[in-house]
């Protein structure tokens, strides 16, 4: 099964079977990595702050969903998986990286462990990359199934979105935080994990693309006045005041786990691909790292050159916004190593002019998950 089942507009790109109810919205839509999604519907600013006041919806049915089935389907994700899904229980869910014999980053994925298969969900930006990575690595015993076009996937995020959701749903209060569940959400069969991507509780809706429509309309009449349909815009916005990375932009071909702060991710107590090379870099230690930056002035964007106090160029931003919570710019990028410890002052260059700011810890917004 593969992306040639999915629909396809006359302009030839992707669409989920929610699009006709995103144009109905009035949204902004734009071509992503293949797909026509949804930037923004009220505005980016108004719905990344309601996520963040009570409840926001997302359709994310464009995310590369995996089905690993068989005998050997344990062995080959424990292989590529930096992280250890050995104690992984019924339901519980991994962030893991997967890594060339090099040590470079493939792409980071989540493992979802179900009764009689592994549920991956990957990065849309990655998939070409990944999905020959894979086919490259299969073994016998493994079978891998692309559910992306047969599997909708909704993102209820927000501190309001446990009581909306319950209306629909019952005994969410069984699904802890990176687990999942069976339920049933206005009488149709659903698969609900509990994560997110914002750094507010919120949901993951898997269901069949068919039933997406109906889940969707019922999740909006639920919230009411306390939920607003969120695009990609708003969703890139709330990652980055949480620091979170995003493959493809913060994570590339040539970066590594380690200097992308993702060495929680890699357990080395267990064989992986790229594990040798991982130690040898660890030891070394890394030329630089990705970082945090806060901002006095300025929006810093991807592709931004960071620069020492002398105006020497140090580093790149990878992403960069006007945090809507903390009204000052905020940005993700590389520098080197010397310059990664928090408040250290460095600054941004933006229109030929430098902006200055300090490395801080992530997140920028404190007190979420």
């Amino acid at each position: 099964m593969n992306s040639e089942t999915c629909d396809r507009g006359e302009t030839g790109f992707l669409r989920t079977k929610l699009y006709s109810t995103h144009i109905r919205l009035g949204a902004r839509m734009m071509e992503f990595h293949g797909w026509e999604m949804p930037v923004e519907y009220s505005g980016i600013i108004e719905e990344h702050k309601a996520v963040r006041g009570s409840a926001g919806l997302f359709d994310v049915s464009h995310m590369n969903k995996l089905k690993m089935h068989g005998a050997k389907a344990f062995d080959f994700l424990q292989n590529i998986s930096t992280n250890d899904i050995s104690k992984l229980r019924l339901n519980g869910m991994k962030y893991s990286v997967v890594c060339r014999d090099d040590g470079t980053i493939v792409d980071d994925i989540v493992i979802i462990r179900r009764e009689d298969h592994y549920f991956l969900v990957t990065n849309t930006s990655r998939k070409e990359t990944l999905m020959k990575w894979l086919e490259d690595h299969k073994v016998e015993g493994l079978e891998i199934e692309d559910v992306t076009c047969d599997t909708a996937a909704l993102a209820l995020q927000g501190h309001g979105s446990n009581k909306i959701l319950s209306t629909l749903a019952e005994n969410l209060d069984d699904i802890k935080f990176w687990s999942g569940a069976d339920k049933r959400v206005a009488d149709i069969d659903t698969y609900i994990t509990r994560s997110g991507y914002t750094g507010e509780d919120g949901f993951e809706i898997y269901s069949r693309s068919t039933d997406a429509k109906e889940i969707w309309q019922s999740i909006m009449e639920a919230g009411g006045k306390d939920i607003k349909p969120v695009g990609l815009g708003a969703r890139d916005t709330l990652r980055l005041e949480m620091g979170y990375i995003l493959s493809g932009i913060d994570i590339a071909d040539e970066n590594n786990p380690i200097e992308a702060g993702l060495e929680w991710a890699v357990k080395w107590r267990k064989n992986f691909i790229g594990k040798e090379a991982l130690l040898k870099i660890r030891e070394q230690d890394v030329s630089k790292r990705l970082v945090g930056i806060k901002l006095e002035r300025g929006i810093p964007r991807h592709g931004y050159d960071i620069v020492g106090n002398s105006g020497e160029k140090i580093g790149i931003v990878t992403g960069g916004t006007n945090s809507p919570m903390l009204g000052v710019g905020i940005a993700l990028g590389y520098v080197k190593s010397e310059y990664a410890y928090p408040d250290t002052r460095i600054g941004i260059v933006i229109r030929n002019k430098t902006y200055y700011g300090i490395v801080v810890r992530l997140p920028f917004l404190e007190g979420r998950k």
